[in-house]
């Protein structure tokens, strides 16, 4: 039976529509996907994770965590996904207080998780099966457990592909459709090859979606590992037409097969080298979650920024999850958040087609760069706006007052004398820097000097000098 959540879920789904549709960048509509990365820690050491390893946790200290999770459930009514990923999520401290939070608040199947998957047991396979999942997502860059067991390290191939088919025997056993099977690989020099293989690994495992998406490289993977982007970024042309080819072949075939097959990173790649990258079709099929009933198309605008707001780790918060933060948890609420400044000028300038002017990822989105669109004049669907507007109230749900909000200050304090020490530090080093040109160009100059009286006092030249001063006396 409908309830009040229900009208209320259906009525955000419409005004996203609306609000995306008409290029509003104030956005009275909630997101519709919530992504929370819970921290940095894991089980595992990927060569090519991007994350920090720093042990950072959103919901820790517990003071925090307990306001964080008050603010999170006011979200709760409007998402269609709750996305949660570490890390290793299974692994995560405070993870199960949300689902709690999410069973006691929401009927429907909401939560959506990223995983490693080496811890899901029998216990986490039951649960996952008969909790709120829509889905999980796991995480596998190899066809052959030689290469994921060596990107992977500490994970083995097999006891993974067993797991998930724990799962798949769970959700057999409690006849439950959910939660789907999904699948994330990432593309570099030394699997590439093993798409075919991998491709058919996931068909025969359930899968119901799989995403290929190129290495991002970060300050953290290259500190790591020194020589990742050489050993593992797919740069040589030969290599790129190698990829080309395969996909071309492997992308239409498997596209039968998986309910969805996304792919995001590739176009870029590809028209760099001159190769076309229409069958990859990476603006309809790109990493879009929750975007249903949003028109896509070549070059349509991207509907993350419309859709999604993504709190990384460290408190930093995106309006697309490879896209520079919007602000920061710990300066502002949630609400805030989703309309600031920066978020704003975010939806403007995509709209006006500066894709990487509003901070998004030239790896993965630079082919979009040029391609605005036009504000659509639809007087019918601006008084549908309008009266959802006033059905869903005028503004976002705030924070109560707490320990969060005691941490946003005192962090938005520390910012404002870190800012101070910047400018301050930022002055001195400048007239260090002076001082230490003059200095280097003294010490230039003296060994100019000290090289030519070098010269005067080769022995030839001091002989020469004398023979020539006895001709003169003459």
């Amino acid at each position: 039976m409908p309830t009040d959540t229900d009208e209320v879920y259906r009525n955000n789904l419409r005004l996203s529509q609306l609000e995306y549709e008409q290029g509003q960048v104030y956005l009275y509509s909630r997101p519709r996907c919530l992504g929370l990365v819970l921290g940095n820690s894991c089980n595992i050491d990927c060569i090519h994770c991007y994350q920090s390893k720093n042990g950072a946790n959103l919901l820790r200290p517990s003071e925090i965590g307990v306001e964080l999770r008050r603010e999170l459930m006011a979200f709760y009514p409007y998402l269609s996904t709750l996305r949660m990923q570490g890390g290793e999520v299974l692994a995560m401290r405070g993870f199960s207080e949300l689902l709690d939070d999410v069973t006691a608040l929401i009927d429907r199947k909401l939560i959506s998780i990223s995983t490693n998957g080496t811890l899901l047991n029998e216990a986490w396979a039951e649960r996952l099966v008969r909790g709120p999942f829509a889905s999980i997502t796991v995480s596998i860059d190899g066809g052959t457990p030689a290469t994921y067991n060596r990107l992977r390290r500490g994970a083995d191939l097999d006891q993974v592909l067993a797991n998930i088919d724990r799962v798949r025997a769970w959700k057999q056993q409690l006849r439950s459709e959910t939660p789907y099977l999904d699948s994330f690989f990432v593309i570099m020099r030394s699997n590439f090859r093993e798409i075919p293989r991998y491709l058919q690994l996931m068909a025969d495992h359930g899968m119901w979606d799989v995403t290929l998406q190129t290495m991002e490289l970060s300050s953290e993977n290259t500190a790591r590992h020194p020589t990742l982007e050489a050993d593992e970024a797919i740069r040589d042309r030969g290599e790129v037409e190698a990829l080309h080819t395969l996909l071309g072949e492997s992308l239409p075939l498997y596209r039968q097969v998986f309910r969805t097959l996304r792919v995001t990173g590739l176009q870029t790649l590809f028209e760099k080298h001159g190769l076309d990258p229409g069958f990859l079709e990476e603006g309809r099929l790109g990493l879009y979650p929750d975007s249903d009933g949003l028109s896509q198309g070549a070059f349509e605008l991207c509907p993350n920024p419309w859709t999604t707001l993504f709190i990384a780790e460290n408190g930093d918060a995106h309006v697309c999850f490879i896209a520079k933060p919007i602000g920061s948890l710990y300066a502002s609420s949630l609400s805030a958040l989703w309309n600031s400044p920066l978020a704003m000028a975010k939806r403007s300038d995509m709209i006006a087609g500066r894709y990487l002017r509003s901070g998004c990822s030239a790896q993965f989105c630079g082919w979009r760069e040029g391609h605005g669109v036009e504000r659509r004049e639809d007087p019918a669907g601006d008084a549908e706006r309008q009266a959802l507007r006033c059905a869903g109230g005028q503004s976002m749900p705030s924070a109560s007052p707490g320990v969060l909000q005691f941490v946003r200050e005192k962090i938005a304090a520390e910012r404002r004398l870190q800012e101070q020490c910047d400018v301050l530090l930022t002055a001195g080093q400048s007239q260090i820097d002076h001082l230490e040109e003059k200095a280097n160009r003294a010490v230039a100059d003296y060994r100019n000097l000290e090289a030519e009286f070098a010269r005067y006092r080769d022995f030839w030249l001091v002989r020469w000098t004398a023979w020539v001063r006895r001709l003169l006396k003459r």
